[in-house]
């Protein structure tokens, strides 16, 4: 792979990444929202829980005094001194797309700078809770139609694996966070959020838009127990780890190079088809697991790649993976 083409492929890889964040954060700080509305003020919950998910508590501790709903939405969505905001990573998602016109469709740019200039006209400050719901509802709505236009045209090559390699270590490391996060919050504070513990593991759920589909396959009461293996094991549901890294993997397989990257894939694979979470201390440990073999997935790609170029297109927080796990336990 030359330098140029490898350049185009990290551009793809980090847009792949890019859209994926954008919807994820989105749709956590909406979650979130909804979540606090349904359970008591008393309880020790607030919007610490969403900075952790992000991994991203020495910026945000830097710049703003107290974790309160405003200064963490503002932060996660338009704080443009966060490289890990919503319009940030927006940006870095219209970057890195400019300088594909020629490997995606035409009409990709077009909906990539429509989603940014609706997020610049709605998402900025003065922020009410209203007008932050309604418009960040709408942005996984443009960050699905762009992939399931770039999906029905763009051609299925290197590129597009790379593409789809990105999106899906993005939504892997994700998925592990939310329930990780969820597991720390019940854990921590078991005796308060027992009676409540349905709408915690719901809302668990809502973040990933999968509750129908549990309720499909699993067709029993929401709880800890099934909510996390239902997210570890299940093949069929897109936002699960089984099925992300199986994603990884048949990624993987349509590249050059990729026997070293694939053996830590398939690690994570054996890994996850062995496990079985039944309380949440051992969920956290094996999910902070997880979290450091992503992180070293995403170096090793690097490595076969990347390594060479310089990364312009890497902005946001592309080590927030590896951050985990030199952060685990601060």
């Amino acid at each position: 792979m030359t330098h140029t083409l490898s350049s185009t492929a990290q551009r793809s890889y980090w847009l792949g990444r890019y859209l994926e964040r954008a919807e994820n954060t989105a749709r956590l700080v909406n979650v979130n929202a909804g979540l606090l509305y349904d359970l008591p003020k008393r309880l020790p919950l607030g919007w610490q829980p969403l900075v952790a998910i992000t991994g991203s508590q020495p910026e945000f501790y830097e710049n703003y005094d107290e974790p309160s709903e405003k200064n963490i939405c503002r932060f996660l969505i338009n704080d443009l001194r966060n490289s890990g905001s919503l319009l940030s990573t927006l940006e870095a998602a219209r970057e890195n797309v400019r300088t594909l016109r020629g490997i995606v469709p035409r009409q990709t740019v077009e909906y990539v700078n429509e989603m940014v200039l609706f997020a610049k006209e709605h998402l900025t400050e003065p922020l009410s809770r209203s007008r932050r719901t309604e418009a960040l509802i709408e942005i996984p709505k443009f960050t699905q139609r762009i992939e399931g236009f770039m999906s029905a045209n763009m051609l299925h090559n290197a590129y597009w694996r790379f593409f789809r390699l990105g999106n899906y270590i993005e939504r892997t490391d994700m998925t592990s966070r939310i329930m990780d996060v969820g597991t720390d919050n019940l854990l921590a504070s078991a005796s308060n959020l027992e009676p409540f513990a349905d709408i915690q593991w719901r809302s668990v759920l809502l973040s990933l838009d999968a509750v129908q589909s549990y309720n499909s396959e699993m067709q029993e009461p929401i709880q800890q127990e099934s909510v996390l293996n239902f997210l570890l094991h299940n093949e069929r549901l897109p936002r699960s780890l089984a099925y992300g890294i199986n994603s990884i993997r048949q990624s993987l397989r349509g590249l050059p190079r990729h026997e070293a990257a694939l053996r830590i894939a398939n690690r994570i694979r054996r890994k996850l088809n062995s496990a079985v979470l039944t309380d949440a201390a051992a969920a956290r440990a094996f999910l902070d697991e997880i979290q450091i073999d992503l992180a070293q997935l995403d170096r090793r790609i690097y490595q076969a790649y990347f390594d060479a170029l310089t990364e312009p297109m890497r902005a946001g927080k592309p080590e927030r993976q590896n951050q985990s796990q030199e952060g685990k336990g601060s």
